[in-house]
């Protein structure tokens, strides 16, 4: 190099270079370290009297010192820029055995033919660091197999990872741009739910939320939503990091727990709770059909609870005797361990059972013992599979759940059965029971030869509801309470009898007068006002009165006329006294002129159907209206539905009621679609002969044909009574109704708990809250409790629930904050003809919705 130059650059160029913040090393022809700059010294953590004059090996990173040299002697001799001209990051290691991340580029210098290098090395240890734990973050969120989703200050979705399209089958795509309603649209949706997340995550603590959520298939999945917001520096909302975490199966075993526990409390049969359990687990989990038997004392197994395993093989299964001979229940009874069979085409244990089984789609089981606490085998919990593969699993987490359950059931079913053989009197009240009392007439009858003996029953009036607003713990104290008074005013040669569940009767000495003031003395002694808790309640009683001998000579008789009179007090409104009369005969003919009238009223088409809105409990739209039968007379005036239903239900006319108000209902549907009034769904009220009948569904098909409405527009409500009598044939004939697209409606849900053991099983899309809990609803913590757990059991299994008897705006507004669907009564209209419900519709305004 010309000395002139040299000295160019010592004067110029080198100074610059000492000065830079880039670490500056110069190389010569002979790949000699000849300038190392300040802030390379900082870089190596050494002086440059260190490094100047040594091999430049002395500073590359040790997993390129081998090629080092070559790369740069080629790049000498060819020009050829491999490792010149180009910045790459390495780890470079310091002579004291650390290292750091730097950015290197080399820079080819040639002088006079000599060629050397310069290094600029910029230390980006902190940026490759933050790029790590940026990489590392990112793996997290795409591998970790909780949901996320961010969202804009908008709450707007911006991005999700797998897991979140994994859990709700929506790509990216499908969400981005969109609010988190995306998952939670559908007819469950809660709209307080949104608000909730809302409002929650602008909490700088962030918050969990447990909501019921959509997949894409349609099908409702539960989640735990974890919000945390994202605040800028000035304390703005940036974004907000959702984190979801699928609980669907532990939400359905808690469900399934706490459900269970409570249909047990209430006193259901065994067959009951068992069946419950079964169509619970069924309905989580379809490809299954459990069964659960018990060991009967012949050493055979005895179905006790099933969901739609068909009734044929139950027949079948109930005849084989404990061991190999019952295939899996059997083996698995007799030895008190789990038998699974995962083939039964070709298990040779299945062999008399395999034909029948097979046919109605059961391909594998899985038998497991229930064992109670003194190690008996009780029964068996089997599990058929309608696949090729034994029940997985999420069906034996809900066995397992459901062990305990079903040996609680079992041990109180049998602990009260013991109890019911061994006592003839009522534990709550200690006294004796009706039982006894049939037992002992005809010996109080012979004690009582030369008096007038009577017989008093007692009726408490509307008990029933007591026991459903404030619980049957309630209505056992006040049941014992009541007794205690009655046995207070009575003497010593007066016989107390529990005769029912609000029933008592008094068995009495003497003539009509003492009867008189012994039953003023009970209606005013019982009409006091008692307290049940801090809740004060006022009572009254019917009471009926036979005697002995002119309304019967023996006890069944005497007994049967005082309960017939009683119930005729009731019928008169409640809180007095009947004797028994040849009256009550003429109280029956007259049911029978009635009767006759009400034939000849349907036969010359006399009915009319009024038509009740029902309307969405949140925005107030229309949501359907229920068609109710209501019958004017030439000669009896208005006749109450109460009245003519009743007589209906009694005379068998209720069949050609309702399927003319079936028929009447979808005529005018069909009207309404022709003129342009919007009424989405008219509902129609059928008995429980209709469901006896198994023709109906033929018969509503060729209905709708003819009148050419659609099958989602009519919907039929059914009773409990419906549900109960006759549950197989119920279920088949609801079924085929619901596969041709009709809406089902349980009305009434609620009124009594046997609904709650087979709603679960029942193809309904719909339960109705009866009015009578719309009583207290504002001033009744409980009965806001009954309503509430209604309106959940309803919405758990994805069915719409509407709440009758609605008057007030406080109702509706506290119906609104239970997120119940749908509304109606008489605060929205009362029962309409068509042409004025046509009126109605286009004046309502519904406006003031909100809560």
């Amino acid at each position: 190099m010309p000395r002139d130059m040299i000295d160019d650059m010592q004067v110029t160029v080198l100074p610059a270079l000492e000065q830079t913040i880039l670490g500056v090393v110069l190389i010569d022809e002979n790949n000699t370290i000849t300038f190392f700059n300040r802030a390379a010294e900082g870089l190596w953590h050494c002086a440059r009297q260190d490094v100047i004059g040594r091999n430049v090996n002395v500073l590359v990173p040790r997993n390129i010192r081998s090629t080092h040299d070559d790369l740069i002697r080629h790049n000498r001799e060819t020009g050829i820029n491999k490792i010149v001209g180009t910045s790459r990051e390495v780890l470079v290691e310091r002579l004291d055995g650390t290292s750091f991340w730097a950015s290197l580029s080399l820079s080819r210098i040639a002088v006079d033919g000599k060629i050397g290098y310069m290094a600029l090395i910029r230390d980006i240890s902190q940026e490759v660091d933050d790029r790590e734990k940026i990489r590392l973050l990112s793996l997290v969120v795409r591998e970790t197999d909780r949901g996320v989703a961010i969202l804009d200050p908008e709450f707007r979705i911006i991005y999700v990872n797998r897991a979140f399209s994994d859990m709700f089958g929506f790509g990216p795509e499908r969400v981005t741009g969109h609010g988190l309603s995306v998952i939670l649209a559908g007819d469950t949706t809660d709209i307080g739910i949104l608000n909730k997340l809302h409002e929650g995550a602008r909490n700088a603590r962030g918050f969990t939320l447990e909501i019921r959520a959509r997949h894409a298939s349609g099908r409702d999945i539960w989640v735990s939503a974890a919000m945390n917001p994202v605040f800028s520096e000035s304390g703005e909302i940036e974004n907000i990091v959702v984190v979801l975490t699928d609980i669907t199966e532990q939400h359905f075993l808690d469900s399934l727990q706490r459900d269970t526990l409570e249909a047990i409390s209430s006193d259901l049969s065994l067959h009951e709770v068992m069946d419950f359990i079964c169509r619970r687990i069924e309905h989580y989990i379809p490809d299954v059909m459990p069964a659960i038997y018990l060991v009967e004392k012949d050493e055979h197994l005895k179905c006790k609870g099933r969901a739609s395993l068909p009734l044929s093989l139950v027949k079948l299964y109930d005849t084989l005797p404990i061991g190999d001979g019952a295939a899996c229940s059997g083996i698995a009874a007799a030895t008190g361990n789990v038998t699974e069979c995962d083939d039964i085409a070709h298990d040779p244990r299945w062999q008399h059972l395999r034909e029948q089984t097979l046919h109605n789609g059961i391909k594998a089981a899985r038998a497991t013992p229930i064992i109670l606490r003194n190690n008996r085998v009780a029964g068996v919990f089997t599990c058929y599979s309608r696949t090729d593969a034994l029940p997985d699993t999420a069906c034996q987490k809900a066995v397992a759940t459901s062990l305990h359950l079903c040996t609680l059931a079992i041990e109180r079913h049998e602990a009260k059965e013991h109890i019911n053989r061994l006592s003839d009197f009522d534990l709550l009240t200690s006294l004796p029971n009706r039982r006894w009392l049939r037992q002992n007439m005809a010996r109080i009858l012979r004690r009582h030869v030369r008096g007038n003996l009577m017989l008093l029953t007692v009726g408490v009036d509307n008990f029933k509801h007591i026991n459903d607003v404030f619980g049957h713990t309630a209505g056992d104290e006040l049941i014992a309470h009541i007794a205690s008074q009655l046995r207070d005013m009575l003497t010593i040669d007066d016989t107390l009898v529990r005769s029912g569940g609000d029933q008592f009767t008094i068995v009495t000495n003497g003539e009509q007068q003492h009867a008189s003031a012994l039953s003023a003395t009970i209606l005013r002694v019982l009409g006091k006002p008692t307290h049940i808790g801090a809740v004060p309640v006022s009572l009254s009683a019917s009471l009926g009165v036979a005697v002995h001998p002119e309304n019967g000579e023996d006890g069944d008789t005497l007994l049967k006329n005082a309960e017939t009179a009683m119930f005729q007090a009731k019928a008169n409104g409640g809180g007095h006294c009947c004797f028994f009369s040849p009256r009550m005969n003429q109280q029956a003919s007259d049911r029978l002129i009635l009767a006759a009238a009400l034939r000849d009223a349907i036969a010359h088409d006399r009915l009319r159907l009024f038509y009740q809105p029902q309307v969405h409990a949140r925005s107030g739209q229309l949501y359907g209206v229920e068609a109710l039968s209501r019958w004017i007379d030439p000669s009896l005036g208005f006749v109450s539905p109460a009245r003519f239903i009743t007589v209906a239900e009694e005379t068998g006319q209720i069949e050609a009621i309702g399927k003319w108000s079936l028929r009447a209902a979808c005529m005018q549907m069909a009207q309404w679609m022709r003129d342009g009034v919007d009424v989405p769904v008219v509902s129609v009220n059928l008995s429980p002969l209709h469901f006896r009948d198994e023709t109906l569904p033929e018969f509503v098909d060729r209905l709708l044909k003819e009148t050419g409405i659609p099958p989602e527009r009519l919907t039929i409500e059914i009773t409990e009574s419906t549900m109960i009598d006759n549950y197989e044939r119920t279920i088949r004939v609801a079924q085929k109704l619901r596969e041709m697209g009709v809406g089902m409606s349980m009305d009434d849900f609620g009124t009594g708990f046997s609904s709650l053991s087979n709603l679960a099983g029942l193809p309904v899309n719909e339960v109705k809250i009866d009015r009578s809990f719309m009583t207290g609803l504002e001033s009744i913590e409980k009965v806001r409790a009954v309503v509430m757990a209604v309106v959940r059991i309803g919405q758990s299994l994805g069915m719409t629930v509407v709440a009758e008897g609605v008057e007030h705006e406080e109702q509706r507004r506290l119906l609104a904050d239970m997120d119940c669907d749908v509304l109606q009564g008489y605060m929205f209209s009362k029962p309409l003809p068509a042409e004025e419900l046509a009126a109605w519709f286009s004046a309502y305004q519904p406006a003031g919705m909100t809560v």
